[in-house]
C-alpha cells in the first residue's frame, strides 16, 4: 500500500513540476514580446550598418526642428543624452504632449546615417514629477 501511495506522490510531484515549467515558459514568452527596448541616438549612430534596418530610438525633441503640414509633424530632430542628434521623418498622427523637449520613442526603418523614417511615435512619460511653487504676494 505504501508503494502505491509513494508512486502516486511521485507522479503528482512530477506533474506539478511539469505544469510549473510550462506556465513559466508561457509567461516568459508572452512577456518577451511585450517588452520594448529602445536605442539612443548615440547607439543608432554607432551600430548603423545599412539602410532599411528596423529600429526603436528614444530621445528628446529638439526645439525649433518640428516641421508640420496640416497640423501633423512631417519631420523633427531628436537628441540623446550626450548630444547626438538624428533626423526623423514621420507622417502619422501627432501624439498628445508632442512638442519641443518631449521624450519620444520613434519606431521605423533606418534611412541612412542619422536618419530614421518613423512608422510610430510614442511619448515616454517622465519618471519624476516637478513641483511648481507659487511666489507669495508682496506685502
Amino acid at each position: 500500500m505504501t508503494r502505491i501511495l509513494a508512486g502516486r506522490r511521485a507522479r503528482l510531484v512530477a506533474l506539478l513540476v511539469m505544469a510549473t515549467v510550462a506556465i513559466t515558459a508561457l509567461t516568459v514568452s508572452a512577456a518577451g514580446s511585450s517588452l520594448s527596448y529602445y536605442a539612443t541616438p548615440e547607439e543608432f549612430a554607432q551600430k548603423l550598418e545599412s539602410s532599411g534596418q528596423r529600429w526603436r530610438v528614444g530621445g528628446r525633441v529638439v526645439d525649433g526642428t518640428v516641421a508640420e503640414e496640416r497640423d501633423r509633424p512631417v519631420s523633427f530632430t531628436i537628441q540623446g543624452e550626450h548630444g547626438e542628434r538624428m533626423d526623423i521623418a514621420y507622417s502619422g498622427m501627432k501624439p498628445n504632449l508632442f512638442g519641443p523637449g518631449a521624450f519620444v520613442v520613434v519606431e521605423g526603418t533606418a534611412d541612412g546615417p542619422g536618419r530614421l523614417k518613423a512608422s510610430s511615435v510614442i511619448i515616454k512619460h517622465e519618471n519624476e514629477f516637478l513641483t511648481a511653487t507659487a511666489t507669495p504676494p508682496a506685502p
